[in-house]
């Protein structure tokens, strides 16, 4: 599955569609603070895609990937994987109050839209600097610094992660998801 994408080719892929994703939550956040209609059915397809594409998907390769890195010497500033590991746990406590807030809002609790939004905002600044430090930093060191070997059995352990997911239609689902979204959110 994997023969010919790196492990930082295939979680850049993957950070394709989840900058898709941060447009339209920031959209939506936007549409909130600017008191215009939001609909509490599409924050849940993005707390679906959340919960499954990042959390189960590319947060469980990456929480491969930090590990072996360190285990080869690529990563010796431990400093660096802490803040990478501790902004998976921020960003999951920004996706629980999402989900909070929607829940809310949909019981009609006004101020909830408010807090939605800031949440909203708030994961795409953790998830867009999450991005960034492995685009500019870790993603060039380790493709650097790897052998084709050790490429090669992270990308095995990415498979592993990806086939336990594939076999629930997982990719064409998510996939369709943000398209969905696309079409609605984006000008």
């Amino acid at each position: 599955m994997y023969d010919t994408m790196s492990p930082t080719d295939n979680l850049m892929s993957e950070h394709d569609d989840i900058k898709e994703l941060l447009k339209i939550m920031s959209k939506i956040a936007g549409n909130i603070k600017s008191n215009n209609v939001f609909y509490t059915s599409d924050v849940e397809d993005i707390i679906e895609f959340l919960n499954f594409f990042i959390e189960k998907s590319h947060h469980r390769k990456e929480e491969v990937y930090y590990p072996k890195l360190e285990s080869y010497g690529v990563l010796k500033d431990t400093d660096l994987l802490s803040v990478m590991m501790d902004e998976h746990t921020l960003s999951r406590n920004y996706l629980k109050d999402i989900y909070t807030c929607v829940e809310n809002c949909k019981v009609g609790n006004y101020f909830s839209g408010e807090m939605l939004a800031e949440s909203l905002i708030n994961y795409v600044l953790v998830i867009e600097n999450h991005m960034q430090k492995e685009e500019n930093i870790i993603f060039p060191l380790a493709d650097r610094m790897l052998s084709d070997e050790k490429q090669d059995e992270i990308s095995k352990e990415f498979e592993k992660v990806e086939e336990s997911l594939v076999q629930h239609g997982f990719q064409v689902h998510y996939h369709d998801l943000l398209i969905k979204l696309q079409l609605k959110y984006n000008d």
